[in-house]
């Protein structure tokens, strides 16, 4: 079957392009025959990765379980700690905080939790939408984890992700990869060769000469080789709905003894953007996200250091350009891009691996022949295009209903011209009746954000419609304060069965 691709290159290591090549072998192994799929990784030693300690959401779960990847062992090797949730202080109004929990549920006895929760809350309840509804945000002040000592690997209590050093799980992935038969050199891409139709046939490198292809992934980060320079692919900008367009990072050690390890990510309103706390085993990453329009670099660091406070001192800043947006198409002729080399947006709701995971998965579902790319092409494309779309209008959604006006950077969120147009559609439809899975533009079965996650969102933000249908507008408040209670009982069953956080790293990570 001479149509069939047989030889994937991947240009470009680090997390995007390890994770592919260890996903595409497994979803791609054959036995050995005249059909079996090459794997060749080919990553320069001079080209830096950009290595910040990063938070996940749960889907990476389902790519590890695809890989075939220990948990214990993946968690060891990149410095893991569990991740429960994510904290947004002072986004709505400065002293105020609320919760993005990964639990999801909808219904009670036919009615929107949200809607009972409502409900209770015009007569007099006082408790947060998240706090009321979802375990997550009592097992992160307690300091708990998602999961016991005895549950089974990418199983707990509550649903949950990871924090993760970047640089290494790449450096895992690579080992695990090359165990695997991957192919991998060490080399500098210097340029590309194509046929008449524009089809990559081969990179360049400095010492090993041509390296030949079907089918090439792009992994090469913001320089987007490949997709950007060499097929000349357009870049859609997204600075217009999001200003954030640079960060400045450090890698904080824990102090010794150190046991109130957060189950959560925490993003930290601040002047001009805002600063993530992502706890590790051993240190801390910390970074804050800025809009170079309001502030400049040197002030940005500052405001890191002064936040961090004398554990910032001999730290070193890693000062990051980010390019917020997407290509028009992830995938032109015969080369798909993955990771910054398609796009990026700001990191406030984690969703950079998270976008890598759902290239690959979609990729799966896609895998061409050499003489049929153009179809395969275009239907993931318009998948990739809608999920960065929605996702954008998902983090837009946390500057453009702010109540800040006290620096420029928040009066402008708060005065947002340029909120996209499919943001202020559901905007619009929102203050009439609650978000709904047919409000979003997409649909996967790893979608990053559901309609509950847009829930707990709006009411952080306080922007949840106070009238909701006449239906559901029916329900007994008696029933909506039975629903509070039996929520309440059911988060402190859990509660009571989580251990300490820091117990179970002990025994993961062999300290105890």
């Amino acid at each position: 079957m001479t149509d069939r691709v047989r030889k994937i290159v991947i240009v470009g290591g680090g997390t995007s392009g390890w994770m592919a090549a260890c996903y595409l072998n497994a979803v791609l192994a054959t036995p050995k025959t005249d059909q079996q799929v090459s794997i060749t990784l080919i990553e320069s030693k001079d080209i830096g990765i950009i290595g910040v300690g990063e938070a996940t959401l749960a889907h990476i779960k389902h790519i590890m379980l695809a890989i075939g990847v220990d948990e214990g062992d993946f968690m060891r090797c990149c410095e893991a700690t569990f991740k429960n949730a994510i904290r947004f202080d002072n986004f709505h109004v400065k002293g105020e905080t609320f919760w993005h929990p990964f639990t999801q549920l909808t219904n009670a006895n036919n009615f929107a939790i949200v809607n009972l929760w409502l409900a209770a809350r015009r007569e007099g309840y006082k408790g947060s939408y998240a706090e009321a509804v979802a375990q997550d945000p009592a097992m992160c002040l307690r300091y708990l984890a998602p999961k016991n000592f005895s549950d089974a690997p990418y199983d707990g209590l509550v649903n949950y992700a990871y924090h993760i050093d970047t640089i290494l799980l790449g450096r895992y992935l690579r080992d695990l990869s090359k165990q695997r038969g991957v192919r991998h050199v060490v080399d500098l891409v210097t340029d590309a060769g194509q046929d008449e139709a524009g089809n990559i046939t081969h990179v360049c490198t400095a010492e090993h000469g041509d390296i030949t292809g079907d089918l090439f992934i792009d992994c090469t980060g913001f320089r987007s080789l490949l997709l950007g320079q060499t097929l000349g692919e357009p870049f859609r900008s997204f600075n217009d709905a999001l200003f954030n367009d640079n960060a400045v990072a450090m890698r904080v050690p824990n102090p010794e003894g150190h046991r109130d390890i957060r189950p959560y990510t925490t993003c930290s309103a601040q002047d001009a953007g805002w600063i993530w706390t992502i706890p590790l085993h051993q240190r801390t990453g910390m970074g804050h996200v800025y809009s170079s329009a309001h502030m400049d670099k040197e002030a940005a660091e500052q405001a890191l250091r002064d936040y961090i406070g004398p554990a910032s001192e001999g730290v070193e800043a890693n000062h990051i350009a980010m390019r917020i947006g997407r290509s028009e198409r992830a995938w032109v002729k015969n080369v798909v891009s993955l990771g910054l080399s398609g796009g990026f947006i700001e990191p406030l709701e984690s969703t950079g691996i998270y976008l890598v995971e759902l290239g690959l998965s979609l990729l799966r579902d896609h895998f061409p022949t050499k003489s049929a790319m153009a179809p395969f092409a275009r239907r993931y494309n318009r998948h990739m295009a809608s999920y960065y779309d929605e996702i954008r209008d998902f983090i837009t959604m946390h500057y453009c209903l702010t109540q800040r006006t006290d620096t420029d950077y928040w009066r402008d969120c708060h005065e947002h011209g340029a909120i996209p147009p499919s943001l202020q559609e559901k905007l619009e439809l929102w203050r009439h009746r609650l978000p709904t899975e047919n409000d979003l533009d997409y649909t996967s079965e790893l979608p990053a954000f559901s309609a509950v996650s847009y829930n707990y969102i709006l009411a952080g933000m306080n922007r949840l419609p106070e009238n909701p249908l006449p239906a559901e507008a029916m329900h007994d408040l008696g029933f909506a304060r039975a629903m509070l209670e039996d929520r309440r009982k059911g988060i402190a069953e859990t509660v009571a069965q989580a251990p300490f956080h820091k117990d179970l790293l002990d025994q993961i990570h062999g300290g105890g």
